[in-house]
């Protein structure tokens, strides 16, 4: 039996060039409620952010969303699925809240925003002070020279574990990856039994 827990999606608000992205982003919502887990994401109504959060209702799955005050007078017009909102000063204090919210991060393909989210987790993680799973799911390799940067920053001395985080084909082995780390990480926080 799945552990429900709190998974961050780190997401454009655009949707980007062709389908796979708005459908990754559909599918991964789905499966969140679907695996009875919640969702915590941007409260962004379009692109990626929309569509994972329009999968996740769809299933029924938990949503908590983060915005800050004058992203969501933007958007006041734009309906959200029900969920808990959270309005919050600045884009900072959206970030760290969403960060606190979280039992694992998932990172689909984004702009300036999901790069700034994606690498404070990573590096949060590379310093000890995090330890949620991070997995980047690499629709039509978005992320692939993301991952070739990192790997050279490595190979020049600059990192010493390059490999904080995770990268999957598609939602489902995303979840599945974080899924088996959380349960992992349970069994071995469990107290030692002692037989006497």
């Amino acid at each position: 039996m799945t552990v429900p827990l709190s998974v961050c999606v780190f997401c454009g608000f655009s949707p980007g060039a062709g389908t796979r992205y708005v459908e990754s982003a559909r599918d991964l919502g789905a499966l969140l409620g679907q695996r009875g887990h919640r969702l915590v994401y941007g409260a962004g109504t379009g692109g990626l952010m929309g569509a994972v959060a329009a999968g996740a209702a769809e299933r029924g799955a938990r949503i908590t969303g983060l915005i800050p005050d004058f992203l969501r007078l933007r958007e006041q017009a734009d309906e959200l699925p029900e969920q808990r909102l959270v309005l919050t000063g600045d884009l900072l204090e959206r970030k760290r809240g969403m960060i606190d919210e979280a039992d694992a991060f998932v990172a689909l393909p984004g702009g300036y925003g999901t790069l700034d989210e994606v690498l404070e987790v990573i590096s949060m993680k590379a310093l000890g002070v995090l330890d949620a799973p991070l997995v980047l799911v690499n629709v039509d390799n978005a992320w692939t020279p993301f991952v070739a940067l990192i790997d050279s920053l490595h190979e020049r001395g600059f990192l010493r574990d390059p490999r904080v985080f995770s990268v999957a084909a598609d939602p489902a082995e995303a979840l599945t990856h974080i899924e088996r780390h959380t349960a992992r990480d349970r069994l071995e926080s469990r107290p030692a039994v002692v037989h006497q």
